[in-house]
């Protein structure tokens, strides 16, 4: 485990010794380290992770504060609100989140609706780097939905809600407005892919490497081995690991891809492959 890491976790076990009196909540956590937090709290707490989960503001949230309730908190009917990564298994304890307002008031994550003037397209880049060319730090800010190409959605922890309501007025060259927004109780956040058909010799990392980011194997393999791609958010330095369909590979300054099923193979014998990016 690197050091920052550590710092995340122990800063997690803080709030759960705090919250046995009241709700606490970490800042906004990353896959990776909601998986760091989760199997380093399992490990120390056991039983204890029953008082724990993940809240992003929404259903399908990749980004989430770490949620820490007192004992008493909810009531008996709740569904279990264990710590799972899997998504389908905490989207039962998501709806009842969702319909429970006077729950959802208690953690700090709020909805910003960013509105532009409708004369500039905006994208998910355009709108996290505004947010964070004022100095706002990473950490605070959730996932964004980019609703239109000059609307966006922006989770961000409510201790940074009134300075971005009132300072972020541009993005790029364009003017926006900040609001908080009311979701629906079944919104889920939208993902846009671009679909990526590949061929490939086989699923290993470095081969799925090459064919998505247009490399030679040469320097898809040393990317790999330079720690510069992550399989299902764990940086992974083997070339040689399969990949199945289903899993996210992020490649640092090209992009997050899910990996697909295998439709078919050519007449050489190589895998026809249907991938997707993120946009």
């Amino acid at each position: 485990m690197k050091k920052g890491d550590s710092m995340i976790v122990e800063r997690a076990m803080e709030l759960w010794r705090a919250s046995a009196y009241e709700i606490a909540a970490t800042d906004f956590c990353s896959p990776a380290e909601k998986r760091e937090i989760y199997n380093e709290l399992n490990a120390r707490i056991g039983s204890g992770m029953s008082r724990c989960f993940f809240w992003g503001g929404c259903r399908g949230a990749e980004r989430g504060v770490t949620v820490f309730l007192p004992e008493w908190y909810l009531p008996a009917d709740a569904p279990a609100h264990h710590m799972p990564l899997d998504e389908a298994r905490t989207d039962a304890f998501a709806a009842f989140l969702c319909e429970n307002p006077d729950v959802l008031a208690e953690i700090p994550v709020t909805a910003l609706s960013v509105k532009g003037s409708g004369f500039r397209e905006l994208g998910h880049r355009d709108f996290m780097g505004g947010i964070l060319s004022l100095g706002v730090d990473r950490s605070v800010i959730g996932d964004i939905a980019v609703l239109s190409p000059s609307e966006a959605l922006v989770f961000a922890h409510k201790k940074i809600v009134p300075y971005l309501v009132s300072e972020l007025t541009r993005i790029g060259r364009d003017a926006v407005r900040v609001e908080e927004a009311r979701i629906a109780p079944d919104f889920i956040l939208p993902r846009r892919f671009e679909e990526i058909p590949v061929v490939v010799s086989s699923p290993r990392l470095d081969g799925v490497v090459k064919a998505l980011c247009g490399k030679s194997r040469e320097a898809a393999a040393e990317m790999v081995r330079e720690g510069l791609c992550e399989v299902n958010y764990a940086v992974c330095t083997d070339v040689s690991k399969e990949l199945s369909a289903g899993d996210v590979l992020s490649v640092r300054g090209v992009g997050k891809f899910v990996v697909g099923e295998v439709t078919g193979s050519t007449k050489s014998g190589r895998l026809r492959m249907a991938c997707r990016k993120y946009v």
